[in-house]
């Protein structure tokens, strides 16, 4: 197939010609790549998937045979001078003439408007170039009850453009009937005062575009599945930080004309709410770990490796197949049952390029997800669980691990190390394969399935660190919260009142989640019943009198227990949240800042004694 010309229309024909099963497309374009009116990102798009380009080509003839196309002869150009539009107009050069073997050609050169509806041409004013000329605001022509829009106004243009000046005319439409269109009024648009837009910073420093990922070329060229897989959240927040207009208000009001509910307000101001508690119980979650650095694993390259929350989706009655679990055909829709499955676990957890720890859920999720296989899709169904250990902890879970044993899950023990479509013999054609080493084997394994679930690890969330700090908590090496104790006190943190509860502690599962909000939910109603907190006695005290007002033990103390009163000059410990860790009067340069019952008499008194108790004994 021969695709003439080098606008986005052309790219558009070539691309759906490969997808509709052509072996060999070329796009003929008689200028260089660099004159192409096609984005660079559809041209790069268009080459990987093996579209061939001819530059400096021009078309001189549609060779025919037996009544169909065989080929498309061309000759050579080259780049001669400006035209009026100050391109440079290609050249041909004599004998230069070849031919390109096709057995189709599409031709995408151009557009033009067609005229013929208005038979009395001259009635509705048109521009030199066959656009009619409206109101800009209105859509109106110069015949009152006649509108126009899009293209036929614009000229080629996008689909966005031709629905904005369509919603456009359809207010203009509708103003007319009412009579409230002003024909005079609205040709003068009104010169609105000058917005008052964001200041751009004079240390601001351009970003580097985030990346989209794309489906392989190989796959995308099976059907019409979206080539972009689109924007993590995270991805998306950080591309719309680059912009000024998105990062930034720039104050165009254009939300405002929006809002049907009229709920934004831009004069509101930024305002400070203090709200007094006698308890804080942090219950912040967790976030999944993103497989996509693992390329080994294939994750969103495979449109059939899904992470463990994308099958739960899947499986779902309210997700996007009604409950039934599917695979992607070839044109990327969910149509067909798997006959294998894949569950791969510790994606992520005890890995030391990623967390040592055990996300501790993963095996009974993956003994779910199998038990759902076999009673939704078939008993037939083959699952292959890939594990390291089975931790099947809790009550009745070990019951269930034996359940889907006797089911027909097949359980290898071993970590896959890829996932991958290169098939190696016909049994594993059209398949993806994992590779894995059975440990009880002592051998490597090549396992064909049509669908993978990648169980991915459990990590703190991303702003931990930043809640952390707020409410006085600390982290562990993980990056989830810190308790007192492990044992004597789980559900406290270093600051009193404050109190942890669920997976922002360490990754669980439901039922310890359920009990330990439970038991978090009685330690602050303890402490409102209570009506007072007790303290402990050993905790600093800052001598107003020697306290020199130098603030250095203020930045020091890690619970925030130390303020400065502006009054009299001298830091104050709250102390209600001092924990006497004596950080502030090991660092004290006047020594205002002291721990109760450790003061330089009682520790020395403290040797005097146990020099005492040595010489008794006569040490």
């Amino acid at each position: 197939m021969a695709v003439i010309g080098g606008g986005n229309v052309a790219i558009d024909a070539v691309r759906v010609a490969k997808r509709l099963g052509v072996k060999k497309a070329t796009i003929v374009y008689r200028r260089t790549e660099k004159e192409m009116p096609a984005f660079s990102d559809e041209i790069e798009g268009a080459r990987q998937e093996g579209v061939e380009f001819e530059f400096l080509t021009a078309p001189v003839e549609i060779i025919g045979k037996n009544g169909k196309v065989s080929g498309l002869k061309c000759v050579r150009t080259k780049m001669g001078e400006p035209d009026e539009s100050g391109r440079r107009r290609p050249v041909v050069i004599s004998g230069s003439e070849f031919i390109i073997e096709c057995d189709g050609v599409i031709p995408a050169i151009g557009q033009a408007t067609d005229t013929s509806f208005d038979e009395q041409k001259g009635k509705i004013k048109w521009t030199r170039r066959n656009f009619i000329i409206t109101n800009p605001l209105t859509g109106q022509t110069n015949i009152p009850h006649i509108f126009a829009a899009g293209d036929i106004v614009t000229g080629p243009g996008t689909v966005v453009k031709a629905i904005g000046q369509a919603h456009l005319a359809a207010g203009g439409i509708d103003k007319y009937i009412k009579g409230e269109l002003d024909a005079e009024a609205e040709n003068e648009p009104e010169i609105e005062a000058e917005p008052d837009w964001a200041r751009i910073p004079e240390d601001c420093e351009k970003e580097k575009r985030q990346p989209l990922t794309r489906l392989d070329p190989e796959f995308r060229i099976r059907g019409f599945e979206e080539e972009t897989k689109g924007f993590t959240e995270d991805k998306a927040l950080a591309e719309a930080g680059r912009c000024l207009n998105c990062g930034v208000c720039s104050e165009c009001m254009e939300c405002v004309k929006a809002c049907e509910a009229k709920a934004i307000d831009h004069a509101m101001k930024e305002e400070h709410i203090e709200v007094k508690v006698g308890s804080i119980i942090l219950a912040t979650g967790y976030d999944l770990l993103d497989p996509s650095s693992m390329d080994q694993f294939g994750y969103g390259r495979y449109p059939n490796v899904f992470t463990s929350l994308e099958f739960e989706r899947l499986s779902n009655a309210t997700g996007p197949t009604g409950g039934q679990i599917l695979i992607r055909d070839e044109n990327g829709e969910f149509t067909k049952k798997p006959t294998s499955v894949a569950l791969v676990h510790c994606i992520g957890s005890r890995d030391v390029n990623f967390h040592e720890y055990c996300s501790r859920v993963c095996c009974m999720y993956a003994l779910k997800y199998s038990h759902l296989i076999k009673e939704k899709v078939g008993h037939d169904t083959k699952v292959y669980d890939f594990y390291i250990d089975m931790r099947c902890f809790g009550e009745g879970y070990e019951e269930f691990y034996r359940r889907c044993q006797e089911e027909g899950t097949i359980f290898v023990r071993g970590k896959v190390a890829e996932i991958t479509d290169q098939a190696m013999n016909p049994q594993e054609e059209g398949k993806l394969i994992a590779i894995a080493e059975d440990t009880l084997l002592g051998q490597l394994i090549r396992v064909p399935v049509d669908m993978a679930v990648l169980c991915v690890a459990i990590q703190a969330r991303d702003d931990a660190a930043r809640v952390g700090r707020i409410f006085g908590v600390n982290q562990g090496a993980d990056g989830f919260f810190l308790e007192e104790h492990p044992k004597l006190g789980p559900l406290n943190t270093a600051t009193d009142g404050v109190f942890i509860s669920g997976a922002c502690q360490s990754p669980k599962d439901i039922p310890d989640t359920v009990a330990q909000a439970s038991g978090a939910a009685s330690k602050a109603l303890a402490l409102a019943s209570r009506g007072k907190v007790l303290i402990p006695s050993a905790i600093s005290h800052i001598d107003p009198d020697i306290c020199a007002g130098c603030q250095t033990c203020i930045g020091l103390c890690p619970y925030s227990a130390i303020e400065f009163d502006w009054l009299r000059g001298v830091s104050v410990v709250n102390e209600a949240l001092c924990k006497g860790c004596g950080s502030c009067a090991a660092f004290c340069p006047s020594g205002a800042a002291q721990v109760a019952h450790f003061r330089k008499k009682q520790i020395f008194a403290e040797f005097d004694g146990l020099w005492d108790a040595l010489e008794k004994v006569g040490m």
